[in-house]
């Protein structure tokens, strides 16, 4: 009978999860910054900001990223691949990463609760 070794999830892959998140979320709100630095015609700019900036499309971007990170990073990381592996004893790296998607998940949701209750406007270019 042959049996399978499990092997758990990487720490390295959850972190590039996170990073590729918040690279996409950062990517995002900076496009109008950056067609701003190429045109002078401030009523495109002001639309582009109208239309790209919006609460909602940005709850729902925070939203997506949140579900990414929570299933591809944050749970595998949570959850063991087999009951032995909660007593490896090297799981510094994979408990930071753990945290760091805590981190990311608790200042998302404290972002969109502070933007819905008024306490945060969206100004993306503050020049």
């Amino acid at each position: 009978m042959k049996t399978e070794h499990i092997k758990p999830h990487s720490a390295g892959r959850s972190l590039a999860v996170l990073l590729a998140a918040c690279a996409v979320l950062w990517t995002w709100w900076q496009i109008p910054g950056w067609y701003q630095l190429g045109s002078t015609n401030a009523a495109q700019l002001a639309q582009l900001m109208h239309v790209w900036q919006q609460a909602w499309l940005l709850g729902l971007w925070v939203a997506g990223a949140n579900a990414v990170v929570l299933y591809q990073a944050t749970l595998p990381l949570a959850l063991p691949s087999s009951p032995g592996s909660l007593l490896d004893t090297r799981r510094y790296l994979p408990n930071f990463v753990f945290w760091l998607c805590v981190v990311f998940h608790l200042g998302s949701l404290l972002g969109l609760l502070l933007l819905g209750a008024g306490q945060v406007t969206l100004h993306p270019l503050w020049v």
